[in-house]
């Protein structure tokens, strides 16, 4: 949520935050599943990371992650959720996105993060 001070100044009620696919968010918990358009996803936090063939920490499921470290050192892992035997599946298409972090917190700070972002929708 916003807060608006005297100066017109937005203050958000989440810390900053940086994306790579360096932010090691290993053995994290799903914390909760989201319903959004990847534009929303996008606008919050930039372009993802999409898999390869080989060499990296993607569970052979996923095809698209945004690796999220907070400036609290908090760490989180938004990627998607693809029905049984839908592998193929155009990631435009995709409603679902699993968040995955060691702290339910966070799991706010994302939600909050992508509403301040999209705010028409």
């Amino acid at each position: 949520m916003k807060q608006i001070t005297k100066k017109s100044e937005v203050v958000m009620n989440y810390p900053k935050h940086r994306l790579g696919k360096n932010v090691v968010v290993r053995l994290a918990p799903q914390v909760g599943v989201m319903e959004c358009e990847l534009r929303h996803l996008v606008r919050a936090f930039g372009q993802p990371t999409f898999s390869t063939e080989s060499g990296d920490e993607f569970d052979g499921v996923e095809k698209v992650a945004w690796h999220i470290e907070f400036e609290t050192g908090h760490v989180a892992k938004i990627s998607d959720v693809r029905p049984f035997g839908m592998h193929e599946m155009d990631v435009r298409s995709i409603k679902e996105w699993k968040v995955n972090a060691h702290d339910e917190q966070v799991y706010e700070w994302i939600k909050e993060k992508i509403r301040d972002a999209n705010p028409m929708g």
